[in-house]
């Protein structure tokens, strides 16, 4: 998500953000703690009335039927605005109930100082209480606030009038007009107090979520996920784990570039990465690193897999396939796999400044010397990875070559095709074929379907 410079700008006396968008967020985010408040409000002040009712009289000496008369009026008009809060849905439906409330309670409050005739002593008082309630509860945006505040001091200049309050009436006025700017300028605060932090928590959340985006398309998934769920994992060093290792890389890629551009060479490379990598995740595997031609990718890190090598298998056919499915297959390289499984040192190796999560050690050496050695378009697995999956595995037995690196000579296998899978209709000097040849062990186990593994 990009944010365009001056998203968050806002006008200076409404606090109304620029951007509609952002505004129309606001608002829907506010929602349902403004119901809680209009609710709040309105029980909140249904006390305050029905204790001016039962204390009132005895205590300052109000007619009980005026005061009882007009506090049970107002606790009507409270409940009824509770019963309509789940109504007040948007801002203006929320300004509708509060303020309405608000200029009840300030009329009541008035009324009932004229009937006892206790202008003078209680009135500012009753006023002052009723607009601090106000804006302290129900909390109305500032350009409401203003409204509410100038009611108050019309409303309360117009009874002073009527009352004939005398030379108190300058003093009383400007203490209530000073309440309700104070008040003003509390709720201005506020509000833009907390569209600001609306606004940066926003950005967090926008952030965040390009930080997320990048990481998942520079990392694994599985990779991207675990630092984020917990970051010090991208601390340097690893533990040691039995893996899958998978090598992959196209073959005569050197020759393939010398005839052709740049840009038609990096179209060709990013196609069969297209089609390898989305099998390689569909699987569970890591994809750890890109080499020029070459993909690197391994299972059972950071994620548990118990079947890792079955998983590493499915994955290596299915890539054979979909790039051979490519459009443009029969001009470009082919690649060829090597599988290798054991102990490895899975974490992050390199500096403190670039790091690079990898699996270390001679599991993946061995991996990669047998994708070198593999034919183009075949999948070579070593002894370790065959005795994890033989019970399944349809493979040809090619013997122990001697591989570059190794002083001891490793027994490999093609992998041929798995029980469990349906191997694609292919020439017989094509890998991999979908009827094993001759000498393939496990050919006679094809027909039968067993339990799936590891699904």
């Amino acid at each position: 998500m990009a944010l365009p410079s001056g998203w968050d700008r806002h006008d200076t006396w409404t606090l109304r953000f620029a951007d509609p968008e952002l505004e129309r967020s606001y608002q829907e985010a506010d929602g349902a703690e403004g119901v809680r408040r209009v609710r709040t409000a309105s029980l909140g002040a249904v006390v305050v009335w029905v204790l001016v009712a039962l204390i009132g009289p005895p205590a300052v000496g109000m007619a009980p039927g005026p005061t009882w008369l007009i506090s049970g009026v107002m606790v009507a008009l409270l409940l009824t605005c509770a019963g309509l809060s789940h109504w007040a849905v948007t801002q203006r439906r929320r300004d509708a109930i509060g303020l309405g409330q608000q200029l009840a309670a300030c009329v009541a409050v008035l009324a009932l100082a004229v009937v006892n005739r206790i202008f003078g002593v209680y009135a500012m008082p009753g006023i002052m209480l009723t607009a601090v309630f106000g804006f302290t509860v129900t909390r109305h945006p500032f350009v409401g606030s203003v409204a509410a505040g100038a009611a108050y001091c019309i409303l309360f200049l117009v009874f002073a009038a009527a009352v004939g309050l005398g030379p108190q009436l300058v003093l009383q006025t400007f203490i209530v007009a000073a309440t309700v700017v104070a008040a003003c300028a509390g709720a201005y605060l506020l509000e833009r107090s907390q569209r600001l932090a609306f606004a940066q928590g926003r950005l967090a959340s926008a952030l965040h979520k390009r930080v997320d985006q990048l990481l998942h398309q520079y990392l694994s998934p599985d990779v991207a996920s675990s630092l984020i769920e917990d970051p010090e994992r991208a601390a340097l060093g690893g533990i040691e784990v039995e893996v899958t290792v998978l090598f992959a890389d196209l073959r005569g890629y050197t020759a393939y570039s010398e005839r052709r551009a740049p840009t038609e060479v990096v179209a060709m490379l990013n196609a069969a990465f297209g089609a390898a990598v989305p099998i390689v995740l569909a699987e569970g595997g890591t994809v750890v690193q890109f080499m020029g031609d070459a993909v690197m990718a391994i299972w059972n890190a950071p994620r548990a897999q118990p079947d890792h090598a079955m998983r590493a298998g499915r994955a290596a056919l299915a890539i054979q396939q979909a790039v051979k499915d490519l459009p443009s297959a029969t001009a470009q390289p082919r690649f060829r796999v090597g599988l290798n499984s054991g102990p490895a040192l899975v974490g992050n190796i390199g500096a403190a400044e670039i790091r690079n999560y990898s699996a270390i050690g001679d599991t993946t050496n061995l991996a990669a010397r047998l994708q070198t050695w593999a034919a183009e378009g075949s999948v070579v697995i070593s002894a370790s990875t065959y005795n994890l999956i033989k019970e399944w595995a349809i493979v040809r037995p090619l013997g122990s070559p001697e591989l570059k690196g190794k002083s001891i000579p490793v027994e490999v296998y093609q992998l041929v095709g798995l029980r469990e899978t349906v191997v694609p209709d292919v020439a017989a000097d094509e890998w991999p074929p979908r009827t094993p040849l001759p000498g393939d062990i496990g050919e006679r186990s094809t027909r039968r379907r067993p339990n799936r593994v590891g699904r």
